[in-house]
């Protein structure tokens, strides 16, 4: 890296309850080529009932790198995030998810995508991967020392998953997290960040996983989490997620999104059925009515088997209250976004490659 001087970067890491993955998340940050005198690292634990902590200060203590700090606190997603913005110490913050590997050249290609091609925000090239048990994780890492992909295509994107995204501090001046966003924050925080001329961009050539333990990909936080803070952050939720799918989105892009998640097709077919149960029960005819609860069974059966029957139960609910509400508005604003005119998302974006 002769490019540039290196900028000291703040590695800020949220966790709870990730005893089962933080040694190995460190050890994959240990060996980064980046100077590890230029690397402050920053962990922020939601109040984990594991070993957490413990072993992450005693991986940190005979570490190299410039400093490092613990910050124990009961926080959200997205209060969590703050925290690291205002405990940095440098230049630039890498957000790093306590489930999530990165090759050993990463944050050196990042801080160099970010330096040399006008990316405010760029994010690592990162994939889900399923281990069958927690003792898998430390296997992946000979594989991913491996990668050292040769691609360096930078290309601009509408949003990016904060899990393995660096940022410049400018962008903080401007930008936080939404501590009311649950879920969806970091997409909202690319759309802020937009709005406000900064650049949001992928780098396909530098390498992470998404470690997911089990057979199931989703994550038990959306259902068990309270249902009403989630209903007053929908606006704010579908906003992002529409904007977030491309630079010019219409309805078009937003029916091929649900085609590809095909439970929102679920929520909106609720369209369909409260009416026809509604007037079932004012005509008396039995075969309407009971469409709803028929549907309403079958979709908690369907969830029991992943979530037992109290997760069911409230994955039920939030597609009634949540999903339905959700779907609609992110049409609402696909249609919004057809009479914008030139905005911050229809521009040409950046399409930059490092030699």
């Amino acid at each position: 890296m002769e490019w540039v001087s290196y900028p000291l970067v703040t590695v800020g890491i949220i966790t709870l309850n990730r005893e089962w993955s933080i040694e190995t998340v460190l050890e994959a940050l240990k060996k980064q080529t980046y100077p590890h005198e230029k690397i402050f690292v920053l962990i922020v634990d939601g109040g984990s009932r594991d070993k957490t902590v413990d072993k992450a200060r005693s991986i940190l203590q005979s570490s190299d790198f410039y400093g490092y700090k613990v910050i124990v606190k009961k926080s959200n997603i997205p209060e969590a995030r703050n925290i690291c913005i205002e405990n940095m110490t440098g230049q630039m913050l890498f957000f790093l998810d306590s489930d999530v590997l990165i090759e050993p050249v990463a944050l050196e290609k990042l801080v160099k995508a970010s330096l040399t091609c006008g990316c405010e925000i760029v994010s690592a090239n990162c994939r889900s991967i399923i281990v069958e048990d927690t003792s898998k994780i430390r296997s992946l890492l000979p594989e991913l020392e491996k990668a050292n992909q040769l691609e360096e295509e930078i290309v601009e994107v509408p949003s990016a998953a904060m899990g393995h995204t660096l940022i410049k501090k400018e962008v903080f001046e401007k930008v936080r997290f939404d501590n009311s966003l649950n879920f969806g924050e970091d997409a909202d925080f690319c759309i802020k960040a937009r709005e406000q001329g900064f650049h949001v961009c992928l780098h396909r050539g530098a390498a992470a996983l998404d470690v997911n333990v089990g057979s199931g990909k989703l994550s038990d936080i959306y259902v068990y989490s309270p249902i009403m803070p989630q209903i007053r952050s929908l606006k704010k939720r579908a906003k992002a997620k529409t904007f977030g799918l491309g630079f010019r989105v219409t309805p078009l892009v937003v029916a091929k999104y649900f085609l590809q998640n095909k439970r929102y097709l679920f929520y909106l077919s609720y369209i369909i059925i409260i009416p026809l149960f509604i007037l079932g029960l004012a005509i008396g005819n039995i075969y309407l009515a009971s469409l709803l609860p028929l549907e309403l069974f079958l979709y908690i059966s369907l969830q029991a088997k992943r979530r037992g029957l109290r997760g069911a139960v409230r994955a039920t609910l939030l597609s009634l209250f949540v999903g339905l509400p959700l779907s609609l508005l992110m049409l609402a604003y696909s249609v919004m976004g057809m009479f914008q005119g030139k905005s911050f998302y229809q521009y040409k974006p950046i399409h930059c490659r490092l030699t």
